[in-house]
């Protein structure tokens, strides 16, 4: 299992090759973000009831 250094970096690497004109501090923000929206997500399905996400 990835500790989080290694999923940011992973992700925040593979983000920076998609885009020309992303810097690294903005590249790691925009993953941070997204990973905490997914994981707000994940706890209000389960709180729900709503299983996996489709």
């Amino acid at each position: 299992m990835e500790t989080p250094e290694q999923w940011l970096a992973t992700y925040v690497e593979q983000l920076m090759r998609l885009t020309r004109d992303l810097d690294q501090a903005a590249a790691v923000a925009f993953v941070r973000e997204v990973y905490e929206a997914g994981r707000e997500a994940g706890i209000a399905e389960v709180a729900y009831g709503l299983g996996e996400s489709e």
